[in-house]
């Protein structure tokens, strides 16, 4: 079903991709099989949660999250969202689509989520940005910011504190790879100078734990193959994939 649902909506979405957004036909049926998408995952994360599975989802683009968010959401009514990501994801719609990697994180402040962290952000129109700075569930630390205040002597072990400290109890953490140096992700599909280091992101997750909070469930999205022989973006994309797990599992109760 998936299968034969995405290769419709490839083929539906090429000429709305390709003009801009300008040619509209067939939007509709995008939009309608993006949320069949979003239903499905809905309904497998939910399936594994009721077996006292760990639920993790590894895309793909950010797009894909949104009914695992949801999911979660509905076992941990105002849990938050902490979001790496170079991009604020915010736009209503992108190019016509309501379900894009550009509007998962509109898409989940109309969730009953508690709040929105995002960290690292570099990449944002003015629609979003409004919206970052205005909405009372979103606090964003713009990339320029973070680098400013490190600069400027600030520690990121404080930064870290500070950025945990706005999260409730429950925590489901978002990972665009693209939230990362581009050295680190090099063939991701929008890559932005600056970014998070690996040992930054890192420590930034293990905050999370020192501080008390409980992650839930997790993605990592937007790891790209390179050119054949080429792992560099995979192996990354791999350990940063093991440390949300490890965090999962102390969460959880894992002592080792």
């Amino acid at each position: 079903m998936l299968v034969a649902a995405n290769a419709e909506a490839c083929r539906l979405s090429a000429p709305i991709t390709s003009s801009g957004g300008r040619f509209c036909a067939g939007l509709d049926r995008v939009n309608e099989l993006s949320a069949q998408l979003n239903a499905w995952v809905f309904r497998r994360v939910r399936h594994w949660r009721s077996q006292g599975k760990l639920v993790g989802l590894v895309g793909g683009e950010h797009s894909t999250p949104q009914g695992a968010i949801e999911a979660f959401l509905e076992e941990y009514p105002g849990m938050g969202v902490l979001q790496i990501d170079a991009h604020a994801d915010l736009r209503e719609a992108y190019e016509g689509f309501s379900h894009s990697h550009a509007s998962i994180m509109h898409n989940v402040l109309e969730t009953r989520v508690g709040r929105l962290v995002q960290v690292g952000v570099r990449d944002y129109c003015d629609s979003e940005y409004r919206l970052a700075t205005s909405h009372p569930k979103v606090r964003t630390f713009f990339d320029f910011a973070l680098k400013e205040r490190l600069c400027q002597g600030e520690s990121w072990h404080s930064l870290c504190e500070e950025i945990v400290a706005l999260l409730p109890e429950n925590v489901y953490v978002s990972f665009d790879i693209d939230g990362l140096e581009p050295a680190l992700c090099p063939h991701t599909g929008t890559p932005v100078a600056g970014g998070l280091r690996f040992h930054e992101a890192t420590y930034l997750l293990k905050t999370l734990h020192r501080a008390g909070k409980r992650l839930v469930g997790f993605d990592l999205n937007e790891v790209a193959p390179g050119p054949e022989g080429d792992q560099w973006d995979g192996n990354v994309g791999a350990r940063v994939l093991y440390k949300l797990c490890g965090l999962a599992l102390l969460s959880a109760g894992a002592r080792d």
